[in-house]
């Protein structure tokens, strides 16, 4: 094959990648045949006119639950490096937690007991992808509810623990790397049924 050749080839394969739709992350465990409404409904059309106002309550949820993620990773990663004192760093995050901890609950529950199961009612094809959204939720609820314990022993601690903040940053990372797949994951199964269907 000759140089040109293989450049025509190489540039046939990039264009073509362009044009090749695929989850958001590379972690992504959506096989390529559950894609077929993202295929339909790409991410770049989600906050269109057509499909906003179907898809933005969704999004704007999960938006909220990163943002509620990341400023409690950030407090404890603060009070980590010292920028917190201990009265400072436990009023900063006794109240997020708690709210963190029964807003996710919440959601889980309406997700597993109403949404989830009318998603696949109407493409059970799906239903695989349910599933591992669905162990999601079992995994990150037990770390909700491990966050949960924590928090209520800082409540109780006046007294500086070093060793207990150290436990709550970890469950919070641990709770992060999890919460950021599972979403994406779920946002490109569930954004295009919500803008796809009709009523």
């Amino acid at each position: 094959m000759s140089l040109s050749t293989e450049n025509n080839v190489s540039q046939k394969a990039l264009d073509d990648d362009l044009f090749t739709l695929s989850p958001r992350h590379p972690d992504s465990r959506l096989e390529a045949d559950w894609l077929f409404l993202f295929n339909k409904l790409p991410p770049d059309q989600w906050f269109s006119a057509d499909y906003a106002y179907k898809t933005s309550g969704w999004l704007k949820v999960h938006t909220n639950i990163r943002k509620r993620q990341r400023i409690l990773t950030q407090i404890s990663e603060g009070y980590q490096s010292g920028d917190y004192d201990w009265s400072a760093y436990r009023s900063q995050m006794l109240k997020r937690i708690n709210m963190h901890v029964l807003k996710l609950h919440q959601h889980h529950g309406v997700e597993d007991e109403g949404f989830f199961p009318e998603f696949i009612r109407m493409y059970p094809q799906l239903q695989a992808g349910f599933e591992i959204l669905g162990r999601d939720h079992l995994r990150l609820d037990a770390l909700l509810d491990k966050l949960q314990v924590q928090n209520d022993m800082l409540a109780r601690s006046e007294v500086e623990d070093k060793g207990l903040s150290e436990q709550l940053h970890q469950t919070l990372m641990d709770g992060t790397d999890l919460l950021s797949q599972h979403l994406t994951d779920e946002e490109d199964l569930v954004i295009p049924i919500l803008g796809l269907r009709q009523g």
